[in-house]
């Protein structure tokens, strides 16, 4: 214990001495946070005493809201929180989880992903591009994308495909996930899908989103219904001038407003920010899919000087990040080499929770630990002192449980085997033993009774490069 102790003080030192060492410390970066996951010496440490009554559960432990850090508690009541505080009334019957050595957070939110497609493995473009215009029309990205198609639209395997991927999202702690077709109900058994409204209450048309080219929206929105457009826009080079052209566009169809949330603006500079700012439009991040097919990232310093909220999102598994915790790496690497740390370590839990949720017009709902919200959460092996630098260590055998909705949903084996007894599937990742209830017999929805196996087992039938849920 005393040999891993020293040893981790003085791979903390030495990254904290490499700071100021080197403009360009991507490998810097990397080495030091495996270092650091090797040199922690303790392991999450949960212990659950299982209450009667299965719809009330008390969680106690290092809670990591937006806005403070503390030891206390979390009270779940059916679906929702009703208690976050240092010491909250322990309801009759509650089963009590006792979280040491980890850190408790909202549940992630991923702003956005194209969900279906996370069936695909890793696309390598043959060559960087100057707008998506440009990959989406080579041959290469077509041959790459055929699977897709015949999987979707020959073997209708839509439900399979956004089940594949939501629980690849799961298992790093993503509990709401943005990009996802409205009107399958099939799919509302796992995480939330939200323009599928996974009870959450919401009007079918609250979120909208348009992914095609802006120049060809010609719908009408009604602003007293939805109140989150999320669009794909400015996603090329910033000089490339069609790119930069598009912001014009959605100023001309009456769309810069609050309510928007761009995606991608990696042509945007400091004028389009300047205006995204003074009218309060979100902006979504997906800086690993930026750099495979473009080899640069959106300006986000210049976003942050106008104002503009920021979150993150993988966009997808082709050209996208592995998982949550990836992206958050890539993104702290551009930080480091590129913005001159214009991103705050406390920023970072705020761009996967409280940031996406505003984006999306669900804060009210999710993005929080705050009563009143519903019960989503995530648990993560403490990987350092300061929980905001520690969620940058982290990596997908270190979530500890994932909430949706007041269910425990996936985490580590023992602990859903103690509250769910043979309820849920065994899963490896990366050697830890963990569980993920995927069946669910009870909801009034088509497919709902699939389990892993059998999801896995279909996909494999039909696409033998099926992508792997983690890696």
């Amino acid at each position: 214990m005393m040999k891993n102790t020293l040893f981790r003080v003085r791979v903390v030192n030495a990254c904290s001495d490499a700071k100021g060492s080197n403009p360009r410390l991507k490998t810097t970066i990397i080495v030091c946070l495996l270092l650091l996951g090797v040199a922690r010496a303790s392991q999450a440490a949960t212990t659950v005493v299982v209450g009667a009554d299965r719809t009330k559960h008390v969680i106690r432990g290092t809670l990591v809201t937006s806005d403070k850090v503390f030891a206390g508690e979390i009270v779940i009541e059916g679906d929702q929180i009703t208690c976050v505080s240092v010491d909250c009334a322990d309801p009759p019957g509650a089963s009590i989880f006792t979280v040491t050595d980890a850190y408790v957070y909202p549940g992630f939110v991923d702003a956005h992903n194209h969900v279906a497609y996370n069936v695909l493995p890793k696309w390598t473009p043959p060559r960087l591009y100057v707008n998506r215009g440009q990959w989406q029309r080579a041959k290469a990205y077509k041959d790459f994308k055929a699977p897709y198609a015949l999987l979707k639209d020959t073997h209708n395997l839509f439900c399979e495909m956004v089940k594949w991927g939501e629980i690849k999202a799961l298992i790093s702690g993503i509990t709401a996930i943005q990009g996802t077709s409205p009107g399958q109900t099939c799919v509302r058994t796992l995480i939330r899908n939200v323009e599928n409204q996974n009870e959450l209450g919401t009007a079918g048309s609250h979120i909208r989103t348009y992914i095609l080219d802006i120049r060809s929206f010609d719908s009408v929105i009604n602003w007293n219904v939805t109140k989150s457009f999320v669009v794909h826009i400015a996603e090329g080079l910033a000089s490339d001038v069609p790119s930069q052209a598009e912001f014009q566009v959605l100023k001309q169809k009456g769309l810069l407003r609050a309510e928007t949330a761009v995606i991608h603006g990696t042509a945007f500079g400091d004028a389009e920010f300047a205006e995204m700012g003074k009218v309060g439009t979100k902006l979504i991040w997906s800086p690993q899919s930026n750099r495979v097919l473009y080899g640069q990232t959106t300006n986000i310093p210049l976003a942050l000087k106008h104002g503009v909220p920021v979150s993150l999102g993988i966009d997808w598994n082709p050209s996208g990040s592995d998982d949550i915790f990836g992206e958050l790496r890539v993104a702290a690497e551009f930080n480091q080499d590129e913005f001159g740390g214009a991103i705050a370590d406390s920023d970072w839990i705020n761009m996967i929770t409280r940031n996406p949720a505003t984006a999306l017009a669900l804060e009210t709902q999710i993005g929080s630990l705050a009563p009143g919200l519903k019960a989503d959460i995530t648990v993560l092996r403490a990987q350092a002192s300061d929980p905001h630098r520690s969620l940058l260590a982290n990596h997908p055998q270190d979530v500890e449980m994932v909430w949706v909705g007041g269910e425990l949903l996936y985490g580590r084996a023992t602990l859903l085997q103690t509250l769910k007894a043979n309820q849920c599937e065994p899963l490896q990742v990366n050697g830890a033993a963990k569980r993920v209830c995927v069946a669910d017999s009870t909801a009034p929805v088509s497919k709902s009774s699939q389990t892993l196996d059998r999801i896995r087992a279909i996909l494999l039938e039909k696409y033998a490069q099926l992508a792997p849920l983690v890696r």
